[in-house]
């Protein structure tokens, strides 16, 4: 091996490390604006950082000063949840309670001969059993037995009451408690509207805002000085305009490769800068001629197609350009045969006239010139 070449392989070896490593910051720029145009549309895949920090800073002040509340919003909440379980369960032992009263009752007053189709009507509460329980007392006849059952019934009755009065009393304790939840409630409200509306000025779909601030600051920390980020704030047609010509340059990087390592003809210095420039170009070529078949599709079908750029998938742009890149020649051969099929009338290009026709013979006469 030459020093020639020894420098020509090193020049092939920096480029192409030079080349990855700013293909990988576009494209985590670029892939970092498609996700979020993928998660919020109406961002356009466009965030401002600057104002991310900022609404972050007051947003975290605010849930400071709303902590309280919060909190207080959370123990009431646990509370009223607490109460209504230990009403309902108390209610459910009343009406147990209730419905064995009134079955006692009601054997009571069938063996005393009593009408039961008024009574069967009758109020349900304590002090409506307590009522039929002392009709039951003073009236005379009845069975010792049933007599002992009416002295029970009287002290069930007391004991229902007392429940009936402790389950009122429960009641007036958790409408105290759901009036302090309301005003507890709208404090946090307020607070929860104004956090909503900072979250709003860094996404419109700011239902989405913790999701994307996660990206963000994750292509933040981990991007070298913060350059992804940096980029990541430029339009998405810059990107993914600089994508296609970093990947192009990739692509002439691999058609050169090889070839130094394979091809009895050496690479020269030259042919690695015209090639990368070369790959580059075609690269751009053939990205903007399929977006405007793409368009000119959308336009001949009547469906309009989203052919933005921060819809542009990067993986897709990628691969243009690296098919491009390596394919540089080909692809300027078959943008150069599409274009003369357009501009040529019926798409065939016209034969030369007669007079200009190129003479492969032999001139009888010696001189140059058509016989």
């Amino acid at each position: 091996m030459t020093i020639y070449k020894f420098a020509v392989g090193i020049v092939l070896a920096l480029a192409m490390v030079g080349v990855l490593g700013m293909s990988a910051l576009v494209f985590s720029s670029r892939d970092f604006q498609w996700g979020v145009a993928q998660v919020s549309p109406s961002t356009n895949g466009l965030i401002s950082f600057e104002r991310l920090d900022t609404a972050e800073g007051q947003i975290t002040q605010i849930e400071t000063e709303s902590a309280g509340p919060r909190g207080e919003l959370l123990e009431i909440e646990q509370e009223i949840a607490n109460l209504d379980n230990q009403v309902q369960g108390a209610e459910a032992s009343a009406n147990e309670a209730r419905a064995a009263m009134v079955g006692a009752i009601a054997e009571i007053e069938t063996r005393a001969n009593i009408e039961t189709a008024q009574s069967a009507a009758a109020d349900m509460s304590a002090q409506g059993l307590s009522q039929r329980i002392n009709s039951l007392a003073g009236r005379g006849g009845l069975a010792p037995t049933d007599q002992q059952a009416v002295a029970s019934l009287r002290t069930q009755a007391g004991q229902l009451a007392d429940h009936e009065e402790a389950l009122d009393d429960r009641s007036v304790e958790r409408a105290a408690l759901v009036t302090r939840q309301r005003l507890v409630g709208g404090q946090v409200a307020e607070a929860n509207r104004r956090v909503f509306a900072l979250q709003q000025s860094v996404v419109p779909d700011y239902e989405h805002y913790t999701r994307i601030r996660s990206e963000a600051y994750a292509l933040r920390n981990l991007s070298p000085l913060g350059i992804s980020a940096f980029l990541a704030q430029g339009h998405p047609a810059l990107l993914s305009t600089s994508l296609v010509l970093l990947m192009g340059a990739l692509g002439a990087l691999l058609y050169l490769f090889p070839a130094y390592l394979n091809r009895p003809q050496p690479v020269t210095m030259a042919e690695i800068v015209v090639r990368l420039i070369f790959g580059m170009c075609a690269a751009l070529a053939f990205y903007v001629l399929a977006n405007a078949a793409i368009a000119g599709f959308s336009i001949a079908s009547s469906v309009q197609q989203a052919t933005t750029s921060a819809t542009l998938n990067p993986f897709t742009v990628s691969l243009v350009g690296i098919i491009a890149g390596v394919m540089s020649e080909d692809i300027a051969k078959w943008i150069q045969d599409r274009g003369r099929g357009i501009f040529t009338q019926g798409g065939v290009a016209a034969a030369p006239a007669a007079g200009d026709a190129e003479f492969s013979g032999v001139n009888p006469h010696g001189g140059p010139g058509a016989p």
